[in-house]
């Protein structure tokens, strides 16, 4: 039976499938069979799908998104190790889509993989972080945040089972931070809304405040920092927890502690370009108070 989380991820991959770029241009016919399979697919005749979007393979092996249909289809008859298969096939085609990443991921959780689930969790993170931090994508949603805050759920709890607490506290500290960052998303989403006149706004059912949860993100950091005083990364997130915070001499007590920690190789790159930048920021502060 598949998982609601499945049933998500099927809507995520025809859409994905349907607007996604082709590394090379694909012939006529094989776009029509995976037409064939994408009608196939809305009337749930999977068979028929199946063989669709296989043909297609075959004529048009570097279509991308024939690889990810066939991961869908094979989703919805619950052969996820096929599912994975194409997954992967996927995504050496199309490497910039985070989210179908975590797919797979989720995927190779379930089928008991969990080094390698593990593997990409961790470049689904990475990747994520990257393309929002980075401007490929020009506003973060909430949604991107949510995604984020599922990842380093599961990397918490991988970490978990195997008894490494300074990764489970760091997962959780970090997964902590995003699930603020998607809060704060929420709320500006909401105040933005169009209310018609003479319509009464709806309303909104509150959960805990982002100060609330960054609170707890940084008690996480701060456990993650007693068992690893050299790991940039909680140094890092504290430094950004408490800036959102409004506290600006642990913000930059936390950064002077995040550059100076030997194990840099520890931060993923968009995570280290923001630290230089802070860095340069810093030492300009300094510059101008000693005039």
């Amino acid at each position: 039976m598949l998982t609601p989380w499945d049933s998500i991820a099927l809507s995520i991959l025809l859409v994905l499938g349907q607007t996604s770029p082709d590394p090379a241009p694909p012939t006529q016919g094989a776009m029509a069979l995976w037409r064939e399979g994408q009608e196939a697919m809305k009337t749930g005749d999977f068979p028929r799908a199946l063989a669709s979007y296989q043909a297609s393979q075959k004529v048009a092996p570097w279509l991308a998104r024939t690889q990810l249909s066939l991961a869908a289809t094979y989703i919805q008859v619950e052969n996820p190790a096929k599912a994975a298969e194409h997954l992967r096939k996927y995504l050496e085609l199309e490497p910039s889509h985070w989210q179908v990443r975590q797919q797979l991921a989720d995927l190779l959780l379930q089928l008991g993989h969990k080094a390698l689930a593990r593997q990409e969790f961790l470049h689904h993170v990475h990747a994520a972080q990257s393309a929002l931090e980075s401007g490929v994508q020009l506003r973060a949603t909430q949604k991107d945040f949510v995604l984020l805050v599922h990842g380093h759920g599961r990397l918490m709890e991988l970490a978990e089972d195997d008894h490494n607490f300074q990764a489970y506290h760091l997962h959780r500290g970090l997964g902590l931070f995003f699930l603020a960052k998607s809060c704060e998303q929420a709320a500006i989403s909401e105040s933005i809304v169009p209310v018609s006149i003479g319509q009464k706004k709806p309303e909104s059912n509150p959960g805990p405040a982002p100060q609330e949860i960054l609170l707890k993100s940084i008690h996480e950091l701060m456990e993650t920092q007693k068992q690893a005083p050299s790991e940039p990364r909680s140094a890092w997130y504290l430094h950004q927890a408490w800036k959102e915070m409004g506290q600006r001499a642990l913000a930059e007590h936390w950064l002077r502690i995040a550059l100076q920690s030997p194990g840099s190789g520890e931060l993923h790159p968009a995570e280290m370009r923001h630290m230089a930048l802070a860095k340069v920021g810093l030492q300009m502060e300094q510059r101008l108070l000693r005039r």
